[in-house]
């Protein structure tokens, strides 16, 4: 439940595809009144952050389109994504 919009990050997979469609299905109503009136958010938003015409940007776009979400795709090159990774592996580490 929220009162502002949300998106969901979409790789294609099957665990975001799952996440996806569930949240599309409860997207439409408000689920505080009983799902008995509609949601006052836009339509759901779908992301997903990759390299141009990777497979995973192919399969995230076909699962979006069948969901009908609004979908936007994030495009970064090999040398960002290279670049990133000091910063990743410096903001995960204390997971591990």
């Amino acid at each position: 439940m929220s009162d502002v919009p949300y998106g969901v990050l979409l790789s294609g997979g099957l665990d975001s595809s799952i996440i996806s469609a569930i949240t599309k299905k409860y997207a439409a109503r408000r689920v505080e009144d009983q799902e008995r009136s509609e949601a006052w958010w836009p339509q759901l938003h779908s992301f997903a952050v990759g390299l141009p015409g990777s497979p995973d940007l192919k399969a995230a776009q076909e699962v979006a389109n069948h969901l009908g979400t609004v979908h936007h795709e994030i495009h970064f090159t090999v040398q960002e994504g290279l670049d990133a990774i000091r910063d990743v592996i410096y903001h995960i580490e204390p997971m591990m």
